[in-house]
């Protein structure tokens, strides 16, 4: 028994040893799909997959890309539209308080110089006034007659230049 246990193990380990260089695995053709790969082929093999594959994606990307991005530009283009609205929009209302701004200036201008007219009118009066209240004893009855009617013409004149319009 123990010859045929050394038999048994001296035949395994020579079928071991030999298992490398065994003369029946195939080393070319359909069969030698088996056979290990060297480092230098797989990784010309991994640059040759990545070089297809960047000229697929760079082949296909722009029109990716574009697809992708066309709601995205007619976005774009209606958002512009809306600003150049908005924008002649503006260009119309800065127009239009610039010609606000003129005529206002233009009324200031008119009605300070009409103030200015009122206020020496005013002051013309109330130096007749004090003139009259001064010398009211020494002037007849007649002037101061007429001297009232003229100013109550004076003050109804607007409302006489009203009527006929009317």
């Amino acid at each position: 028994m123990k010859t045929r246990f050394i038999t048994i193990a001296v035949l395994a380990t020579t079928l071991i040893m030999s298992c490398s260089t065994l003369s029946f695995i195939p080393t070319e053709g359909g069969a030698s799909k088996f056979n290990l790969a060297t480092v230098e082929y797989v990784q010309s093999r991994n640059a040759q997959q990545e070089a297809e594959i960047i000229s697929n994606l760079s082949d296909h990307i722009v029109s990716v890309i574009d697809s992708l991005l066309t709601e995205d530009r007619a976005s774009l283009d209606a958002f512009t539209d809306q600003l150049n609205v908005l924008d002649s929009a503006l260009m119309v209302l800065s127009a239009r308080i610039d010609t606000t701004e003129m005529m206002t200036d233009r009324s200031m201008a008119l009605m300070s110089k009409e103030l200015t007219s009122v206020k020496t009118n005013a002051s013309s009066t109330r130096m007749v006034i004090r003139r009259i209240n001064d010398n009211i004893d020494n002037l007849p009855l007649k002037a101061l007659e007429t001297f009232n009617e003229a100013i109550d013409a004076y003050l109804h004149k607007d409302d006489q230049e009203a009527a006929p319009e009317e």
